[in-house]
């Protein structure tokens, strides 16, 4: 291991990049490698990595620009990913389907969300998926909690806000005047602030790479 190597901090964006260059590598596998009778499934799994790198991409562009909301939204779109590619071993788990069949009914239109999988009672919406994959980690609940709020609007936007506000004045009346900066992204904001972001971006990223591996292991390709 080199020096660069060992400064490195789980979460930096050339861990990112490297998980992006290994995700490529997979999907050129897939191309070659991945049995006939399951092209239905070849494409969910390729078209799951692309949405990955593409989601990376901008996540990265996100962090350098110091756009926090968008890179949390980010975030919570590649959970979303992460579940979906999970749902691959559900389909296998309910009677009368099977990997290849629910790969294809999604992409004839068909949505996770009207489905009942694995014999459950109700359908396989966000909140059910982030349910079968919360096991996985401890962090992914507070995960998807924290980031849903980003998504809609929310009392997260409205804090957002005000962590912009900065104190100019104490006025006679015991009212202050303050500056606030309405922008897209965090004014000055410490390299730091996103550490947290980049972890969870990055962890979801090579969880998504393992599950596609296992999907096409010998045992399965």
């Amino acid at each position: 291991m080199n020096n660069k190597d060992e400064k490195e901090i789980f979460g930096d964006l050339s861990q990112h990049e490297r998980a992006d260059d290994a995700l490529l590598r997979i999907c050129a596998g897939i191309m070659r490698d991945f049995p006939r009778e399951r092209e239905y499934e070849r494409f969910y799994l390729m078209a799951a990595i692309r949405r990955t790198l593409s989601l990376g991409l901008a996540f990265r562009q996100a962090i350098e620009s110091n756009n926090g909301q968008m890179a949390m939204i980010l975030v919570r779109l590649n959970l979303d990913t992460l579940a979906r590619i999970y749902a691959l071993y559900w389909a296998e788990q309910t009677e009368g389907m099977t990997a290849e069949s629910f790969s294809r009914d999604i992409a004839n239109g068909k949505k996770i969300g009207d489905m009942k999988l694995k014999g459950a009672k109700t359908k396989a919406t966000d909140k059910w998926l982030i349910e079968q994959i919360e096991s996985l980690g401890v962090w992914i609940s507070e995960a998807y909690q924290r980031t849903s709020g980003a998504v809609h609007f929310s009392d997260f936007h409205i804090h957002q806000l005000l962590q912009q506000a900065r104190p100019l004045e104490d006025l006679p009346d015991g009212a202050l005047l303050s500056e606030m900066i309405v922008g897209p992204c965090e004014l000055n904001a410490d390299p730091e602030l996103y550490r947290e972001l980049k972890q969870a971006f990055l962890h979801i990223s090579l969880m998504l790479l393992e599950v596609v591996r296992q999907r096409t292991s010998s045992g399965r390709g």
